[in-house]
């Protein structure tokens, strides 16, 4: 058997040609052979005898040809290669594989071909190259031919529909299920308003937005509501100590004043103003006197705008009165009191005189002489720097420091006169040496490069790219650990503290300086910590922070006190503790029986009379007409309690064997109820399964239920 594919690539494209293959079969064949019957062996002579017709049978060896598999014969007898479905732009180039056309492609099944669409189809598929056809219930986009939204089939007003009659409001909206529409969300509820838009409030009739709060409207009173508080629209409410100036709601409110004002109107609760030409009255607050507008200087107000000189006092216009003076007052003064004269503005009497004045400066006209009041006039080599103060002049400028004299400079401080520029430049003083740097102010230095100032007014230092921890930085830009620490492993910047020997059950938090670990504590040893245990262990030793190890022969008797042990004796102590492993010891009183050593006897120091025993420490009972009288009653005492015991022994069988045939009873019955129902077999291992199944047949091998 054998086959022939031929696939020849041409300028054009892939063109395939048939796959035969030619299967051998065996195949027979019939002749006629014409013989002629003959008397015998010798040669015939004329005619031997008449000719025959014998039927002779033969196999041969033929071929016949068949497509290859996966091939088939077209319409014009051509094997050619059998595909699922390559469309009309695709070509089966082998079984089952297509060779698609341009806008198709067998990328996800090779017997296929598939229209390929540039953009994907969201909500969509690809129907054609590079065409979608959206899903039912979408529809394309106004923008788009590839992008499919959803149809809605309910109100989606300030919303988008991510499905088919699903609505998704947008940011600052939600859905009302009453409404079945989106309605907008103020984070912040609207006060006297109503929500018109995301966080945006519109206020009622009435009302305004309040400026620093827009989500709270407050009611709006035309009148202004002046000292009061609008409480409703066109609705005042008075402040305390006013009340409404008319009987309408929405008018102002005026000021109440008690007691009322004379002369004068109320103008804050408890306030008069007086009125035009009155005044207050002495210590008074509601009272008002007349009093003179323009005033009455040196007199007194008869009535509105009247005034009337004091004693000593003459009138000098209408509203004023001027003083007399004997004797009259000199040049540079004037008479301020009657017989009594004062300097003009700027001048001070002269010599201790109380009549005659010359001119004052204030400041003592410093460097120069007082020519008129508050007017100095400068000394030569000085300058006005105000009308009373002079100051020198330096011809050259005085550089970081001042004019103290002509031509005289004065550094500030921290500056020092230039031995080279000359005293009228100053230069600053640096107290360290500013080493890697220069002195650019008092104390300042300006670092030169790769040095920087730790602190302004500090020296110029090396500058490490990184913190130094536990080092200094060296010229190099490297850190150098203290004394005492060693470099982190992996770290060029950062030292941890070293302790020797190294610490045990702690840190090591400064050089040879160990920290305990939480639940150590320390010892003589600064390096080492032991466990500790709070309460101390008794009888045992810490073993781990709070946990206590007894000593042998000791236990712990009560778990809510672990760190008590308590010596153990085999042997019960009787009128004994055991203070000590196996080692009993009497209490106070007591002496050890000399055949024990477990059992103490009492101790009667001054004895017991015959009769008697000690039955306590220091304690006898018991004599001989005791002992009879005794004896008669131990006897009833102990008939009644024989009988006794024997009740308790019949009542504890009764309450023993009650349980015990219940037992037995439900046994029994469950015994005879399983011959009549299914049991089930419980296997923690294998769950339940039935008794008589063939599961339970076969648990039965590996042991079901141990």
């Amino acid at each position: 058997m054998w086959g022939l594919v031929l696939i020849i690539l041409s300028g054009v494209g892939l063109q395939v040609y048939a796959c035969v293959d030619r299967v051998p079969l065996m195949k027979m064949r019939g002749t006629v052979v014409t013989m002629r019957k003959y008397q015998g062996l010798s040669n015939c002579t004329g005619t031997c005898g008449s000719l025959v017709g014998r039927p002779r049978t033969e196999t041969y060896m033929s071929y016949e040809e068949v497509c290859c598999e996966g091939y088939f014969r077209n319409e014009d007898a051509e094997c050619v290669p059998q595909c699922e479905d390559c469309g009309i732009t695709g070509r089966c180039l082998s079984p089952h594989v297509c060779l698609c056309g341009k806008g198709f492609s067998n990328r996800n099944n090779r017997t296929v071909c598939e229209p390929e669409c540039g953009d994907p189809c969201v909500n969509g598929s690809c129907v054609a190259p590079d065409e979608c056809q959206c899903r039912d219930g979408y529809r394309f986009r106004a923008d788009s031919r590839t992008e499919c939204e959803a149809i809605c089939t309910v109100d989606c007003e300030n919303g988008h529909c991510p499905s088919p009659a699903t609505c998704v409001c947008n940011i600052g909206y939600q859905r009302d299920e009453e409404l079945k529409k989106c309605v907008p969300f103020c984070q912040d509820q609207c006060l006297n308003g109503d929500c018109v838009g995301p966080n945006e409030c519109k206020c009622h009739a009435g009302h305004e937005k309040r400026v620093s709060q827009p989500w709270k409207c407050d009611p709006v009173c035309s009148s202004g509501c002046s000292n009061g508080i609008c409480l409703l629209p066109e609705h005042c409410a008075c402040r305390k100590g006013y009340t409404r100036i008319t009987d309408h709601i929405s008018s102002g409110c005026a000021p109440l004043c008690d007691p009322a004002c004379v002369n004068g109107t109320c103008i804050s609760p408890g306030h008069c103003a007086c009125s035009e030409g009155h005044t207050f009255a002495d210590d008074s607050h509601n009272v008002c006197v007349p009093s003179c507008g323009a005033g009455c200087e040196n007199g007194f107000c008869r009535s509105p705008g009247q005034c009337e000189c004091h004693e000593g006092f003459v009138k000098s216009s209408l509203h004023r009165c001027s003083p007399t003076c004997n004797p009259s007052c000199g040049s540079n003064s004037h008479c301020i009191a009657p017989d009594t004269c004062a300097c003009n503005s700027g001048h001070i009497f002269v010599n201790g005189s109380i009549t005659e004045c010359e001119p004052f400066c204030p400041r003592s006209c410093r460097n120069g002489i007082c020519s008129n009041p508050g007017v100095c006039t400068c000394l030569e080599g000085y300058q006005a720097l105000l009308s009373f103060y002079c100051i020198p002049i330096c011809t050259r400028p005085c550089v970081h420091g001042s004019c103290v004299a002509p031509n005289e400079c004065r550094c500030f401080t921290g500056y020092r006169p230039s031995p080279i520029l000359g005293s009228s430049v100053c230069e600053p003083i640096c107290s360290q040496d500013c080493g890697n740097g220069r002195c650019i102010a008092p104390e300042i230095c300006q670092c030169d490069s790769g040095y920087y100032k730790r602190w302004p007014t500090g020296t110029c230092q090396p500058y490490c790219p990184q913190k130094c921890v536990n080092s200094h930085c060296e010229g190099s830009g490297q850190c150098r650990c203290y004394e005492g620490y060693r470099m982190r492993a992996g770290s060029s910047s950062i030292c941890d503290p070293e302790c020797s020997p190294s610490c045990i059950n702690s840190t090591c938090v400064e050089p040879n300086s160990c920290a305990c670990l939480e639940g150590y504590e320390d010892t003589r040893l600064h390096y080492q910590c032991v466990p500790s245990c709070r309460p101390r262990c008794e009888n045992g030793r810490c073993s781990a922070p709070g946990q206590c190890d007894c000593n042998p022969g000791h236990v712990v008797t009560n778990s809510s006190k672990p760190h008590i042990c308590q010596a153990q004796c085999e042997q019960q102590c009787i009128n004994a503790e055991c203070l000590r492993p196996e080692t009993c010891v009497c209490l106070d009183g007591y002496r050890m029986l000399p055949s024990s050593t477990s059992e103490c006897e009492p101790i009667c120091s001054q004895g017991c009379i015959p009769g008697q025993l000690c039955v306590a420490p220091e304690t006898c009972e018991g004599s001989e007409s005791d002992q009879t009288s005794s004896m008669a009653s131990t006897g009833k005492h102990l008939a009644f309690h024989w009988s006794m015991l024997v009740l308790a022994i019949l009542l504890c069988l009764a309450l023993v064997m009650t349980p015990l045939l219940v037992v037995r009873e439900l046994q029994r019955r469950r015994r005879n109820g399983d011959k009549q129902q299914v049991h089930l077999i419980e296997n923690p291992s294998y769950g339940v399964i039935l008794a008589n199944s063939e599961e339970a047949t076969i648990e039965e091998g590996i042991g079901l239920g141990d």
